[in-house]
């Protein structure tokens, strides 16, 4: 009788068990089963943020349930980054990165207090790639950096950036040293504020998207000093400016904003959400307003982002 009863619990536990992996399985393929929400971790109004909000418009079609765009902003992202950690796998919840926090402020001073790793997450799929440029006050006339170089002697200068420990913190510091002047970071929570910034006259410098800095300079309050890219551009707003690289220097890169899930999410959950973005990316809707932002459609897979977040760690440890 016991004998039975063993053969009988064993047989019931083995059917429990296949009907929980059968139960999770179900699950992976109908997510999502309610609204997703992307967090944004950087300032309303930026370019990552406009991005999120108006990817979002498209969730019901793309996913058949809401993308919900949403912001949580403390030191460069890094608030954002290390509450996402609280997240099982599979969750409803993504979340933007980028190569300021996975690259940048594991190498540079007060490391130590991020709680987060690149490794805490699966990157899904890039969403643009952008170019920074170093804009200063129009009324100090410096559109190169020999002008600046020059400007800068004897003189300590301010530049506004986002976050102390992201990507524009640390383009102003290796130019810094590239040019043996001095400057002093002036943080803020969004690049888009930063610019505000320089453009009140609070900084002599900012660092920021082309399309952030736009405004200021087409009404001469700005005006664009170098990119941060191998090679100039020349648009209807910046007339034939220079990339560091074309003076010498080689601590540029694109800067590239990623969709990220928890660490464990399943392949199938992964491959829907790079699919959604995928198509949302060839809506010419997004495609004109990519235009807007001066941005670029680059969906790099998570393969070319490990690359890119390598790459960049590089440049960062070379120039510190």
């Amino acid at each position: 009788m016991k004998k039975t009863v063993l053969v009988l619990l064993v047989v019931l536990i083995s059917f429990g068990t296949l009907f929980a992996a059968g139960k999770a399985e179900a699950n992976v393929d109908a997510w999502p089963q309610d609204a997703v929400t992307v967090i944004c971790p950087w300032a309303v109004g930026g370019v990552a943020d406009m991005v999120n909000r108006k990817a979002a418009t498209f969730g019901v079609e793309v996913l058949d349930k809401p993308i919900l765009a949403t912001n949580e902003l403390g030191a460069g992202g890094n608030v954002a980054l290390t509450n996402y950690l609280k997240n099982e796998a599979n969750s409803l919840n993504l979340i933007f990165g980028a190569e300021g926090a996975f690259s940048i402020a594991p190498n540079v001073d007060g490391s130590d207090a991020i709680q987060f790793s690149y490794d805490d997450f699966v990157p899904i799929l890039n969403l643009y790639s952008s170019i920074f440029v170093l804009t200063s006050d129009a009324s100090l006339n410096i559109t190169d950096l020999d002008a600046l170089k020059a400007y800068a002697q004897g003189k300590r200068l301010k530049v506004a950036v986002n976050g102390i420990a992201g990507s524009e913190a640390f383009l102003a510091m290796a130019l810094a040293k590239d040019l043996g002047i001095t400057l002093e970071l002036v943080s803020y929570n969004g690049a888009n504020l930063a610019l505000d910034a320089a453009a009140k006259g609070e900084t002599e410098f900012a660092i920021s998207h082309q399309s952030q800095a736009r405004g200021s300079v087409e009404g001469g309050i700005l005006k664009a000093v170098v990119v941060f890219d191998e090679k100039g551009v020349n648009n209807e707003v910046y007339k034939n400016v220079k990339g560091v690289g074309e003076y010498g220097y080689s601590a540029y890169f694109r800067n590239r904003c990623f969709v990220m899930a928890r660490k464990g999410t399943d392949q199938k959950i992964i491959d829907k959400v790079r699919n959604a973005y995928l198509t949302i990316l060839q809506k010419p809707e997004i495609i004109a307003f990519y235009k807007t932002l001066m941005i670029e459609i680059d969906p790099i897979d998570g393969t070319l982002m490990d690359k890119h977040v390598s790459s960049v760690a590089s440049i960062v440890k070379a120039n510190i």
